[in-house]
């Protein structure tokens, strides 16, 4: 497996959890908060199912297969599932660490495509990347 598909599994499998935790958060958010949030945790996991469908798809184009099922998934994340019904500040601030922790896996991935010249993959994350960064901003101003 080339490092870069392997890099492309790694950030899938915890765009995955993520995915699995933000549905998670928006179902447990409440209190007065709970209109905003709940709006803006579906927003941010609608975003992050077509992240996950674009890295699928490109471990495919690049002759590689992508991780398939949720037990692979957990077997490989290093993204955990939140355990418990958090606050919504606690919310929010795992959802910027495990955005942080995505952003690095992303920079990883980048790395490992420019090395072996892979300018499509390339490409797709520099885009992620920059919508990314916004929304992580936007999180640490909330929590500020």
């Amino acid at each position: 497996m080339s490092k870069t598909n392997a890099a492309l599994n790694a950030l899938q499998a915890d765009a995955m959890v993520f995915y699995q935790k933000l549905r998670a958060f928006h179902w447990m958010v409440s209190g007065e908060r709970f209109f905003q949030l709940h709006e803006r945790f579906e927003a941010l996991y609608d975003r992050w199912a077509e992240v996950i469908d674009e890295l699928a798809e490109r471990t495919l184009v690049n002759g590689g297969q992508p991780v398939l099922t949720l037990e692979a998934a957990l077997r490989q994340a290093t993204v955990r599932e939140a355990p418990a019904s958090p606050g919504a500040r606690e919310m929010i601030g795992e959802v910027a660490r495990d955005l942080g922790h995505l952003l690095a896996s992303l920079g990883t991935a980048l790395e490992a495509a420019e090395g072996e010249g892979d300018r499509g993959t390339v490409a797709l994350l520099d885009g992620i990347r920059a919508e990314e960064e916004k929304t992580l901003w936007m999180l640490r101003a909330w929590l500020d």
